[in-house]
């Protein structure tokens, strides 16, 4: 019996232990499923940064045209009209055709339009059938000017009206495709909830876009003008809410020179593209220093500003460098600096950020570097400027865990309490000014910084 027992006891297992294993296999499924259903929950519900969505709106608004075109809108985007001088209006669906958001849009930092108070009531107006106050646009060439209307290589370019275009567009998207932007993550609900009433009330999306498409937009044409006098236009004449910065302002006006640098290989990051949000990138000088840096290479004077940059292009309509043969040495030298110097020392600091990156920094220690570079340079030739960076590489090359002796310039800063920001600089350049001549073995910041003050007390 006891064995008849056990083998009905081990049959009950036998037959048991199946069920089980797959009960269990069963509950893990689920767990699974529901562990999978959260997650994409979390990633629906995801709180969307303001870069991303950001990047969202811009992306849709550049393709617009073409998702019009699309869907069934290419009856009110007909290709634009030859235009006449002076004042003109066109329907917006040719407007939108004819000037590019994409080239235009970095004519400024961007912003968030739909929650800015002064933009999303522009657009709102706008829906409602407000009239615009009329833009103004300049007829160029890729290379410059034109003298006739006619010329097959005309485009425009924005002088006074960026905002209102990329406004324009805005409505037409929010015309069109209403709450589902908030589903796509390209406007927030709240943005959407401030204008779903003036959008539901014209009715079903088609046949509102479409009366959209059609609504007369005014603007003014300039043509006969170079680049330099577009730049002019563009800081002068631009009467917006939003002021450009001067770091803007200045890398709008040397714009030719930028594109020269980064058609070379120099590593420059425009803040005219940076997104809401967005940084800089450690490895790349920010374009307003590269063009403080070339003229301070050039004046072999580190205190230079945007604000005297700035005033001075204005003043003498210089929209390139003060001396067109300087920008081969400019060239060469800012190579060096990005390629070697800044790989060097990054590679030399690499667990210290903050001194990783110091020569991309900008002000002041790019604009001392680049001065006492000019100097060099200025005293003698390229070919002596040469020599000194070589030193100034091998210094780097050195064994040791700080090779610069960055924690005495950190030390050599603090002794400078007063005018901090015009010492700091006058402490680079005079450091690495006495490196590069061969007054000093190495550089020595604590030294310079004492002469410095014994200067200032006396």
């Amino acid at each position: 019996m006891n064995g008849e027992d056990g083998i009905e006891s081990s049959s009950e297992l036998v037959a048991k232990g199946p069920a089980e294993a797959e009960v269990t296999e069963r509950v893990r499924s689920v767990q699974q499923e529901v562990r999978a259903v959260r997650s994409r929950s979390w990633r629906r519900l995801r709180k969307i940064t303001k870069l991303e969505r950001t990047k969202n709106l811009h992306a849709v608004v550049v393709n617009l045209v073409n998702e019009l075109r699309n869907e069934g809108f290419a009856s009110w985007l007909c290709p634009p009209d030859a235009i006449t001088i002076g004042h003109t209006q066109e329907p917006l669906g040719a407007y939108i055709q004819r000037l590019s958001v994409d080239d235009n849009f970095f004519q400024r930092p961007p912003f968030d339009h739909v929650t800015d108070p002064i933009y999303r009531r522009l657009i709102r107006d706008f829906i409602e059938g407000a009239v615009m106050p009329e833009s103004k646009i300049a007829a160029l060439s890729w290379s410059g000017g034109v003298r006739s209307l006619d010329d097959e290589s005309v485009r425009y370019s924005i002088i006074d009206g960026l905002q209102r275009l990329y406004c324009f567009l805005i409505a037409i998207l929010l015309v069109w495709r209403r709450d589902q932007l908030v589903q796509d993550a390209v406007i927030p609900e709240e943005a959407w909830n401030f204008f779903a009433g003036s959008v539901n009330r014209l009715g079903d999306p088609q046949s509102a876009t479409e009366k959209l498409l059609e609504r007369v937009i005014r603007y003014e044409i300039f043509y006969a003008i170079s680049l330099a006098g577009l730049l002019h236009y563009m800081v002068t004449f631009n009467s917006s809410q939003r002021r450009m910065s001067l770091r803007v302002q200045l890398e709008i006006m040397k714009k030719p020179l930028i594109e020269h640098l980064k058609s070379e290989g120099i590593p420059i990051w425009e803040d005219l593209g940076r997104m809401p949000g967005e940084q800089r990138p450690k490895d790349k000088f920010l374009a307003s220093d590269i063009v403080l840096a070339t003229q301070a290479f050039i004046t072999h004077n580190a205190h230079v500003t945007t604000a005297v940059e700035t005033e001075r292009f204005l003043d003498e309509n210089q929209p390139y460098l003060d001396n067109i043969g300087d920008i081969s040495d400019i060239m060469r030298t800012l190579k060096r600096i990005s390629a070697e110097v800044h790989a060097k020392i990054a590679q030399a600091y690499e667990s210290n950020p903050s001194q990783r990156s110091l020569i991309m920094s900008g002000d002041p220690f790019l604009f001392g570097f680049v001065a006492a570079c000019g100097y060099v340079r200025n005293r003698g030739n390229m070919v002596i400027l040469d020599k000194a960076l070589d030193k100034l590489v091998e210094e780097i090359d050195r064994p040791g865990v700080d090779p610069l002796h960055f924690e005495s310039y950190q030390r050599a800063l603090a002794m400078l309490n007063a005018s901090r920001g015009k010492e700091a600089r006058r402490l680079v350049d005079d450091t690495f000014r006495r490196f590069f001549l061969g007054v000093t073995t190495d550089l020595d910041w604590l030294e310079t910084a004492i002469q410095i003050t014994r200067g200032v007390s006396q």
